[in-house]
């Protein structure tokens, strides 16, 4: 009986969304379900139920709607999102001439500050010259535009003796997270599910 009254007080917490939203939300849904042309279509896409929590009259985050409607982790969606962004900005700048044209290439510049991005497009152009252009040419080319990598120090690599509980900076990332999405900053999102991956990296190591 405890876990029935439970689960009605939960659905009853969720918020309906107004008509025009709903209708919003399924113009999206049937496009997610039967395929979108372009990763730039599916990004857009996310933005807008992040943004707008249209979302909320069945989940209560985001994360939640991505992985159960759609199969999507947090760090998928946000990186398509991010990649989405990445495109709209490099497609409008006039003196580029070869743009990104893939969700692979545009997920390199997801954490270049926005107004490094053309730089740093432009030195990965200029390294590939007349090679192909992969994700890993980019990211090798780019890698000095990220605030990560200013200034940082050339230390020797420290033997690592014994294993380290980053359960409780993953615990802290999870508020940081739920913040970011309250603020519907997707940029930050983006940021944060790197470095949950990288976390989640290590202590798996």
């Amino acid at each position: 009986m405890g876990n029935i009254v439970k689960t009605l007080s939960s659905v009853e917490a969720l918020e309906p969304l107004p008509p025009e939203e709903q209708t919003e939300l399924n113009t999206i849904e049937v496009k997610f379900k039967t395929g979108w042309s372009t990763f730039m279509e599916i990004g857009r896409g996310l933005a807008t139920v992040s943004a707008k929590k249209l979302f909320r009259a069945k989940y209560r985050t985001f994360e939640e709607y991505c992985l159960k409607e759609l199969g999507f982790s947090r760090p998928y969606s946000y990186n398509l999102i991010g990649s989405s962004q990445v495109h709209d900005q490099m497609s409008a700048i006039e003196d580029i001439q070869l743009k990104p044209v893939n969700e692979a290439q545009c997920r390199e510049l997801i954490y270049v500050p926005k107004e490094k991005r053309p730089e740093a497009w432009k030195k990965a152009l200029a390294v590939a010259g007349n090679e192909p252009l992969t994700s890993k040419i980019i990211h090798e080319a780019v890698a000095q535009y990220k605030p990560w990598n200013k200034n940082k120090p050339k230390t020797k690599k420290r033997v690592q003796s014994k294993s380290v509980d980053l359960k409780p900076a993953i615990k802290l990332l999870e508020k940081v997270e739920e913040a970011a999405e309250k603020n519907k900053d997707s940029l930050v999102l983006t940021e944060l599910a790197a470095l949950r991956k990288y976390l989640e990296g290590i202590a798996k190591a």
